[in-house]
């Protein structure tokens, strides 16, 4: 027989899980993941088109992108609502850098 490996319950139950087809997400690193996937998304391909495409016809393709981003808009509202998710986080807990110094 092979060697005996332990396993708590909670272990247990992710596997079960997993082998399911169930994943249990990890929230907080996935939720900074995909944050950060949006900023690339939003910094690179959607500025590069900014710059790189003509914004001159009054088609309904421009009509849709302003309805998008003008202030109201469906994406402008979605934005704002996630800035308002992530301000009421709270702040990291910053260590204050130093020196601890012992008497004799």
């Amino acid at each position: 027989m092979g060697k005996k490996i332990k396993v708590t319950q909670k272990q247990f139950k992710n596997v079960v899980n997993e082998a399911i087809g169930f994943r249990l997400p990890s929230y907080p690193t996935e939720t900074v993941e995909e944050i950060d996937s949006l900023l690339e998304v939003m910094a690179g391909p959607i500025t590069d088109l900014r710059k790189n495409k003509s914004f001159q016809d009054d088609d309904p393709v421009i009509q849709r992108i302003y309805q998008l981003v003008t202030e109201g808009g469906e994406l402008h509202v979605k934005v704002q609502e996630l800035i308002d998710l992530l301000e009421s986080l709270d702040d990291i807990q910053k260590q204050p850098l130093g020196f601890k110094t012992y008497g004799s």
